[in-house]
């Protein structure tokens, strides 16, 4: 867990946690910038999603910041910049009013898998905290949402999954201009 403290004198006592399996690439990207959110920030590492979403569950049970100071998790699962970033899924847009400035988005695309309840942005929901899960998208029946089916095919949790994934390093930037553009500068 990392902290970057809020540069406002009346928001810097709200945080917004950005929460994900590995955060530090938009952590750094943000500290490189010498962005000044507004709000704090609150960067989760959190593990054992599979095991029933452990390590989420527990930090937002033994919170280190005051349950009523944190206004949003944002949280990135299955981020795979595999393709290019041309659509955003958004998950979580009906389940609060932080989807009310992203509705320029495409929300889950497949509901029935049920994704929003079985990933780590779950376990600030169920505390009460508006929650969005955020991931590089595709429009269904596109080559693209035919690369990311492949991929979950073949190599989601396989022995292929693994450090050599085909990363198209212009999605991750531009995903982590998403990510450090109006939730880190105080929007909401």
């Amino acid at each position: 867990m990392a902290k970057l403290p809020g540069s406002d004198l009346k928001l810097k006592d709200e945080y917004v946690v950005v929460s994900a399996h590995r955060f530090w690439d938009v952590a750094a990207a943000i500290q490189s910038s010498k962005a000044k959110p507004k709000r704090s920030l609150l960067f989760l590492f959190v593990t054992a999603e599979e095991k029933g979403l452990l390590g989420s569950r527990y930090y937002a049970a033994h919170l280190t910041v005051p349950k009523s100071s944190i206004i949003a998790d944002l949280n990135t699962d299955m981020f795979l910049p595999i393709i290019p970033l041309k659509v955003l899924t958004v998950q979580g847009l009906a389940e609060s009013d932080l989807g009310d400035d992203a509705r320029e988005v495409q929300p889950d695309p497949v509901p029935l898998r049920n994704s929003f309840v079985r990933s780590d942005q779950y376990s600030f929901i169920r505390q009460g905290t508006p929650s969005l899960a955020m991931s590089v998208g595709a429009v269904n029946g596109s080559p693209e949402a035919a690369i990311k089916k492949k991929w979950l095919t073949e190599r989601y949790h396989a022995p292929s999954d693994d450090l050599n994934q085909p990363v198209d390093l212009a999605a991750a930037g531009k995903f982590e201009d998403v990510m450090d553009g109006p939730g880190a500068e105080g929007g909401r």
